[in-house]
């Protein structure tokens, strides 16, 4: 049985999955066209981390209405 607050938590993880996949992809096509080296890929993934880890901080510690 699901819990009342667990579609924030899968929220939270599919920000994270997408924000990861998505900048990384981004740094990727970058990487190729400037010939970075993997400097964009990493870079990319980098800020969907924390911009992933973000979302779960304000999903476990933020009330409700301050969403």
């Amino acid at each position: 049985m699901k819990s009342a607050g667990q579609g924030k938590y899968m929220a939270a993880a599919s920000t994270m999955t997408g924000s990861v996949l998505g900048l990384g992809a981004i740094g990727y096509f970058l990487d190729q066209k400037f010939e970075w080296g993997q400097y964009g890929v990493l870079t990319g993934a980098l800020l969907g981390v924390i911009i992933g880890m973000y979302d779960l901080y304000k999903s476990i510690y933020m009330k409700d209405d301050d969403q």
